[in-house]
């Protein structure tokens, strides 16, 4: 029997910390697929990678069962590992990882090869230091890095040198500092007058943003590394009934984004197609499960799109993101 997980279908409380398997009784081809994302929402990032895994799985025919469980935080590096750990000693026969951090986590990677057991790091694109001795079976993601770039030339041609910026970064580590890459902007002109890290969280970001609004008034553009962090960010400023009155940028577009984009809260927001992620992902499975590991490519590379209209939505978003919450696609252009 196929397991068969909709883009919202599992609550993310159910999700947070305990194992969750979608599926029937086992049959004796199963392939037992474990994902372990960085953290759980089924409507943002690592929820649609899942959708994707699940819809090609089921394309292909895959008789399948899939386990999610992610850390209580993004920033929990070791509660990742024990959780990974878990589904070694469970058997899996696939591990996918969104890591918490890509370098932080070699050791979890380690763990899975060492094991035996075919790897997949999603959410990321650039392969390890050859110095480390090993590839994961497969990198399903985009470059951090690129987006970053992509964000702040957009940035310096839509508001110019000397424009100062505020930035809320996620946790300490390189996935941030890419993606608002701070020498890069000041190499463009721009001024970076306030950073803070708050761990990829929205409630921190939430807060950060109105230490802006307090603390800096002279900053109208505001940098968020990640999805949940734009939308909190965007959150402080309807309450503190300033909608609309900063220029606030997002990363990755998710539903949340593209909604508040089309309402005027959001200015833009890059995007990759987590989707896409996951269908390369279940391909990869499927190839290598058929005894096809040759025709695995060792990289999926989600291009990178700046969003920052109802036109760009429709040319660049994957229809399936509005067509889960029951909208019609491509968005009515007389909103």
């Amino acid at each position: 029997m196929m397991a068969k997980l909709g883009l919202l279908g599992v609550g993310c409380a159910a999700l947070v910390g305990a194992a969750v398997a979608f599926g029937g009784a086992a049959a004796a081809e199963q392939i037992r697929v474990g994902y372990a994302p960085s953290i759980w929402d089924p409507s943002d990032f690592h929820g649609m990678m899942g959708s994707g895994i699940e819809a090609g799985l089921q394309d292909h025919g895959v008789d399948y069962e899939i386990r999610i469980r992610a850390p209580s935080t993004g920033v929990s590096h070791e509660e990742q590992l024990a959780i990974v750990e878990d589904m070694i000693a469970d058997g899996m026969d696939y591990i996918v990882i969104n890591p918490t951090d890509p370098l932080t986590q070699r050791v979890v990677y380690e763990r899975v090869i060492d094991a035996g057991i075919p790897l997949v790091v999603g959410n990321f694109s650039t392969p390890f230091d050859d110095a480390w001795g090993f590839q994961p079976m497969m990198f399903s993601g985009y470059s951090h890095a690129d987006a970053g770039v992509t964000l702040a030339n957009y940035l310096v041609e839509k508001h110019g040198a000397g424009t100062k910026i505020a930035i809320i970064h996620g946790g300490p580590g390189q996935v941030t500092y890419d993606r608002a890459p701070k020498d890069l902007y000041h190499e463009l002109g721009m001024e970076v007058v306030y950073e803070d890290h708050n761990d990829w969280d929205r409630l921190k970001a939430y807060d950060s943003m109105e230490r802006i609004i307090v603390g800096y008034p002279d900053v109208t553009v505001v940098v968020a590394a990640s999805s949940a962090m734009a939308v909190g960010a965007v959150e402080a400023t309807v309450a503190n009934g300033l909608a609309g009155e900063y220029s606030i940028y997002g990363a990755g577009g998710t539903f949340e984004e593209l909604r508040y984009i089309e309402d005027g809260l959001l200015t833009a927001a890059w995007i990759r197609d987590p989707v896409a992620m996951g269908r390369a992902v279940a391909d990869a499975i499927y190839l290598h499960s058929e005894g096809r590991a040759d025709e695995v490519p060792p990289v999926f590379n989600s291009p990178i799109h700046m969003i920052d209209s109802i036109e760009a939505i429709n040319a660049h978003v994957n229809p399936v993101i509005y067509e889960a919450e029951g909208l019609e696609f491509p968005r009515p252009l007389n909103q």
